[in-house]
């Protein structure tokens, strides 16, 4: 067995080892078996989509964009990756992003398992990304309808 092959085997068991603490709820300890992997073998997209989720579960919402754009990078079509990049951008307020990533994260998983659990989760967090960004520029539209009455009653009236 060469160096590349031992390095990737020991990745392999630092995943699963991470799989095993993630299931635990110890992220710090999983993040760290990740960060192994990663080490040992840096162009496995599903180590640094593995990492993304223990950050998604402490709420550290730029090292799961970071992660999550990585596994992107190494591999376009990776559903949980578009999924986790979609949920992290809706958390850091650039929801016109967030639903993007969303959706291109529901074509991905349509294509591959129609039927799949992750299908429904991701369309619900799409409807519900969509509905709070109508609902945000619904209020836009209704503060701005408020400006321009006031401005029309006082300068526009009293001139006519």
């Amino acid at each position: 067995m060469g160096p590349n092959a031992a390095a990737a085997k020991q990745a392999e068991k630092l995943r699963i080892d991470g799989n095993t603490y993630f299931k635990k709820d110890r992220f710090g300890a999983a993040i760290d078996a990740y960060t192994e992997a990663i080490t040992l073998c840096p162009n496995v997209p599903v180590y640094w989509t593995n990492r993304a989720l223990c950050h998604l579960k402490r709420n550290d919402w730029e090292r799961v964009e970071e992660d999550s754009r990585k596994a992107i990078q190494l591999d376009s079509n990776s559903v949980k990756a578009h999924y986790i990049l979609g949920l992290a951008l809706l958390q850091r307020q650039e929801s016109v992003k967030g639903i993007k990533e969303l959706e291109k994260a529901l074509d991905l998983g349509r294509g591959a398992n129609p039927k799949g659990y992750m299908v429904e989760e991701i369309w619900q967090e799409l409807a519900k990304a969509k509905y709070l960004e109508w609902e945000r520029l619904s209020s836009k539209r209704s503060w701005e309808l408020q400006c321009l009455k006031y401005v029309f009653l006082v300068i526009v009236r009293p001139i006519i």
